[in-house]
């Protein structure tokens, strides 16, 4: 009886609290591309207030929620994980967390229920709204949804010609900590000395846990010329604080030389049979450096091309896939699922830019767009993969716009290769396994033992034809 007693009291508040908040019977949240953006046509000017039926008026803060509510029910991937419930239940799990204690208790709903309805000082509505923008993104369990603030929505457009401000890395979650993707070729953080899977422990001193990936970026990047310290995890398990003086990250995103080592086989000497073109990233225009590279490259009468994606964390679908059909003359570059049933094929049209034999490089940080290279390479035939399993990031993700100026970037379909593999979680894995070791990083090695493999293999590939 007891039992039953806790639950109704336990209903009855959370249904106060739901009322409160205008909720019950309604909601019943690295720079993106400006490409990437989906007009959200619903989107008008942001009402001040709204009333419900008992006569709660709802703050303007709040009606975000709906908004975002709105179009996370229209284009997220999986209905079930936008039903009303599991939204709210999200939504209120951050406003119990802003209590600061662990146990469950009536006493501390309570309290919530006052922070809210009295906008105590201890917690500001803006606290308020942001725990509950992150409680209905987490509640999703994607990690790749993320609410953008109207100052990231900024610096997005700012940098719409590829050119940004900040250290010169990509970032993702682990689920406690913002990890480093890869620290792009010629960038602060690659001088500095962050390295690929390094977490980010803190940044100017202050703790890191439970960040998302956004927030990390809101704090990370900066004006050229300012300094942010970052105290990182490196890979091997080391803890380092490393300053990085922010510049403006270059827009190059293809290179015929790998970075900060010489194009040498395992004996010393300089590769002159097979070409090396690094794709370091995706955006608007690799396309057409990739072209003028292999161009370049069949200039020189090479026999073979390595085409390195290591660290590479993707970038634009249609330019993932506008590269990815110049090396495949026919067969699926990817297939892509959405929220209702809809299933997308891309074939590969009938012209290529080269016949050249080719390795494709990889490692545990190449993402999105650059498996999505690979695996259609590697399932059409085309090029032989070696490395480590890829990241798996296979999803398609959209920014739809918000009346505050911010947006709500989420996941609207998943991608699978050719051979209808998923990628999301799973990866890419290599035809050909190079695993780094402790060893190869005492010896100094690190750098150039995948790119021996490759070119070994690259040489007897064309030698056995």
């Amino acid at each position: 009886m007891l039992q039953k007693i806790v639950v109704g009291v336990s209903l009855f508040l959370i249904a106060g609290l739901l009322v409160t908040l205008g909720f019950l019977g309604r909601i019943v949240t690295e720079p993106v591309d400006t490409a990437q953006i989906q007009e959200n046509p619903s989107v008008s000017a942001a009402p001040t207030s709204t009333q419900t039926s008992s006569g709660v008026t709802t703050p303007q803060d709040f009606l975000l929620l709906d908004e975002m509510r709105e179009v996370l029910q229209e284009e997220f991937f999986d209905p079930t994980a936008v039903e009303n419930r599991r939204l709210e239940t999200g939504v209120l799990a951050e406003f119990i967390a802003l209590t600061g204690t662990d146990s469950f208790n009536l006493e501390r709903i309570s309290k919530v229920i006052n922070f809210i309805i009295e906008l105590t000082p201890d917690v500001t509505s803006e606290d308020i709204q942001n725990a509950a923008i992150q409680g209905l993104i987490r509640s999703l369990d994607d990690r790749n949804t993320s609410y953008l603030t109207p100052e990231d929505m900024k610096y997005s457009a700012d940098n719409s010609d590829g050119n940004y401000e900040g250290i010169g890395a990509s970032v993702d979650s682990d689920g406690q900590y913002v990890i480093i993707i890869a620290p792009f070729d010629g960038s602060p953080a690659l001088a500095a000395g962050i390295q690929a899977g390094d977490k980010i422990l803190k940044v100017d001193g202050v703790d890191a846990l439970g960040w998302t990936v956004q927030e990390g970026v809101d704090l990370i990047r900066g004006p050229a010329g300012t300094t942010v310290v970052l105290t990182v995890q490196h890979p091997d398990g080391s803890i380092e604080d490393i300053a990085i003086v922010r510049g403006e990250i270059p827009l190059l995103t293809v290179s015929r030389a790998p970075s900060g080592i010489v194009f040498n086989d395992r004996f010393g000497d300089l590769v002159t049979d097979l070409a090396y073109i690094r794709i370091a990233r995706i955006n608007p225009n690799t396309p057409q450096e990739v072209r003028d590279a292999v161009s370049a490259a069949e200039e020189t009468n090479v026999r073979g091309i390595i085409l390195d994606v290591r660290s590479n964390p993707g970038g634009l679908l249609n330019e993932t896939v506008e590269i990815t059909d110049m090396f495949i003359d026919k067969g699926m570059i990817y297939s892509a699922s959405y929220r209702d049933g809809t299933n997308v094929v891309k074939e590969a049209s009938s012209e290529v830019i080269t016949n050249l034999p080719i390795v494709v490089l990889q490692d545990s940080y190449s993402a999105s767009g650059a498996e999505l290279f690979a695996a259609a390479l590697k399932e059409n035939d085309r090029a032989i993969i070696i490395g480590e399993t890829s990241y798996g990031k296979g999803s398609v993700n959209n920014a739809f716009p918000l009346s505050n100026g911010g947006a709500l970037y989420t996941t609207i379909a998943r991608w699978f290769t050719p051979d209808g593999n998923l990628i999301e979680n799973a990866g890419v894995t290599p035809d050909v396994v190079v695993r780094l070791t402790l060893e190869d990083f005492e010896t100094g090695i690190e750098r150039y033992k995948v790119l021996w493999a490759g070119i070994d293999l690259l040489r007897e590939q064309i030698a056995s034809e």
